[in-house]
């Protein structure tokens, strides 16, 4: 038996939350960039100590739909808003309190009346206490009674959380073993090491209009036999196919080499990786190829 917690992080986009879960897991276990949208899915990261068991779920930004995709999106952030034992509420040290936080603070409120913590992340990037304090008098205004801070460089403040939630934990089985860091699979990690590498190299062009799929993963015991994975990108025009390509193929030879070399790194075994781009129209605002994807 351990105590059990189960935490979801829920914010805007880029506000910080996988940030915080490769921090508390030190393990570089989501996409991080600055771009919004980068996390897709509700991604499982496992903190274990000798005593307790925390379940950490990241979310997606919390946004403005534009598309079936949005929409889809935000839902994965408000179910997991109904099924935590503990809302952390994020919001950057560097960035003021805004419509679309307000906006996120009366949704967790209209969802659920479960535990709430406000985190002010990136203090690292705060340019002074006084800025600090008076978001968080802010954020206690707003009803949040605890409200704590963390920053890339100050270990410290992830330790000082852990032990907040550890107040709200309680006895029971253990969903996962201790040396268990997610629950995810090595296919996500291939698409999503894929989707970030992506997202690196194109930067502003398309990154939010493409889908990845892996095709195929096959595993070798051997560890003198690479994995041989096979995956598409999908985007929604072909000029976005042509710009994932790039010239003589350049882009999509960046893409594949990052790509590899990270999978190599993640599952510490050789990586072949074959990558192809196709066109699927409007694929963010259709509901069959949304789930083909994924989402």
């Amino acid at each position: 038996m351990k105590k059990i917690c189960y935490v979801g992080l829920i914010g805007r986009p880029n506000v910080g939350k996988s940030t915080l879960l490769n921090n508390v897991l030190d393990y570089d276990l989501t996409i991080v960039s600055n771009l919004a949208q980068t996390t897709r899915d509700n991604i499982k990261g496992i903190y274990n100590d000798d005593e307790s068991q925390i379940i950490f779920i990241d979310t997606p930004g919390i946004h403005k739909a534009e598309y079936l995709l949005s929409e889809k999106l935000n839902e994965k952030s408000y179910n997991t808003i109904q099924t935590v034992d503990v809302v952390l509420f994020l919001t950057p040290a560097n960035e003021k309190l805004g419509t679309g936080d307000k906006f996120i603070i009366n949704k967790i409120k209209d969802l659920t009346e479960t535990n709430l913590i406000a985190v002010i992340t990136k203090v690292d990037l705060a340019k002074n206490k006084e800025e600090l304090n008076k978001k968080a008098m802010e954020l206690k205004e707003l009803g949040f009674s605890t409200v704590l801070g963390v920053g890339v460089g100050y270990k410290q403040t992830y330790n000082d959380l852990i032990d907040e939630i550890k107040k709200y934990s309680y006895e029971d089985e253990k969903p996962y073993e201790d040396d268990q860091l997610s629950d995810i699979s090595l296919r996500f990690i291939a698409k999503e090491i894929i989707r970030e590498s992506a997202i690196k190299n194109l930067y502003e062009e398309v990154p939010h209009s493409i889908a990845v799929l892996i095709d195929d993963f096959k595993e070798s015991e051997d560890e003198n036999v690479p994995y041989n994975i096979f995956a598409t990108i999908y985007t929604k025009s072909e000029s976005q196919k042509g710009i994932v390509i790039g010239q003589g193929g350049k882009k999509i030879k960046s893409i594949s080499m990052a790509s590899r070399e990270k999978m190599s790194k993640v599952f510490q075994h050789s990586v072949n990786l074959f990558l192809k781009v196709k066109v699927d129209n409007n694929w963010v605002d259709k509901e069959e190829k949304i789930k083909k994807a994924g989402y």
